[in-house]
């Protein structure tokens, strides 16, 4: 999901669903609470969170059933009074990854496209259906399983009809094989989903996507790309290695749930 930039204040405020420092900021999660059904929230540990800031971030949780605690950069400091102060568990250890694209043409593969505002596809259904393995969702035993096993499906359903959501499509023999989803933040593009149908796997599909999604990034002036995986998903890791993008930073990732 996208961090929202928010204004740095040294001066915390708390209104009920947000919480706003400059080493920590927190707010509800709309998507999550309507799709689990749970009063959901998110925090994004910023910097090192001393104790007048673990108090207030104590204080935020307990309105929520289900918190997402972002420990960007997986500082120690962080992880130390997290698993002291609350009950809070290990889902995933998230790499994110950056690419800085120059301006030179990239090679599109013929039937690879850029479509934004996408109806409903039932080809992109069917691969999201059979294509996610990894997420910290799969790792926490108090989600309902089968809501778990569809978030991502659900993710890729929610798109559709969607001016600000980007799809990169590829066709192979007449049918979709493989898409990527993406969409932007300031004057960076960031990927939320790559799948590729299991048919048409080692078929440089993945690599079809990333290159229609440059060039189309590069007509519109934007230079940045940025994606995050799971930490136990090498696959992923060496394919945007190969792809050019670096490593940029990790997030411990912590679930924590009301008693």
């Amino acid at each position: 999901m996208l961090i929202r930039r928010i204004q740095k204040t040294t001066v915390s405020k708390m209104k009920h669903d947000v919480l706003i420092h400059e080493d920590y900021e927190g707010d509800v999660l709309k998507w999550d609470t309507d799709y689990f059904g749970v009063a959901s929230a998110r925090l994004i540990l910023k910097g090192i969170v001393n104790t007048t800031g673990q108090t207030e971030i104590l204080d935020y949780c307990q309105q929520f059933k289900f918190v997402t605690i972002n420990n960007v950069g997986n500082r120690s400091e962080n992880n130390h009074w997290i698993g002291n102060k609350t009950r809070a568990f290990l889902t995933d250890v998230n790499i994110q990854f950056l690419k800085l694209l120059a301006d030179v043409q990239v090679d599109e593969v013929e039937g690879t496209y850029v479509v934004n505002n996408l109806s409903r596809n039932e080809r992109i259904i069917d691969i999201s259906k059979q294509a996610f393995n990894y997420s910290r969702f799969f790792n926490d035993p108090n989600l309902p399983s089968v809501k778990a096993q569809k978030i991502y499906l659900h993710w890729a359903e929610s798109a559709f009809h969607q001016p600000n959501k980007y799809f990169v499509v590829s066709e192979r023999e007449g049918k979709v094989a493989g898409y990527l989803l993406f969409s932007f933040d300031d004057d960076t593009s960031v990927i939320e989903l790559i799948a590729v149908d299991e048919q048409y796997q080692g078929q440089r599909v993945g690599k079809s996507l990333i290159q229609a999604m440059e060039s189309f990034l590069l007509k519109q002036e934007i230079k940045k790309i940025k994606v995050g995986t799971q930490i136990n998903n090498v696959s992923a890791v060496r394919f945007y290695t190969a792809m050019g993008f670096k490593y940029e930073n990790c997030t411990s990732i912590y679930h924590l749930w009301e008693k």
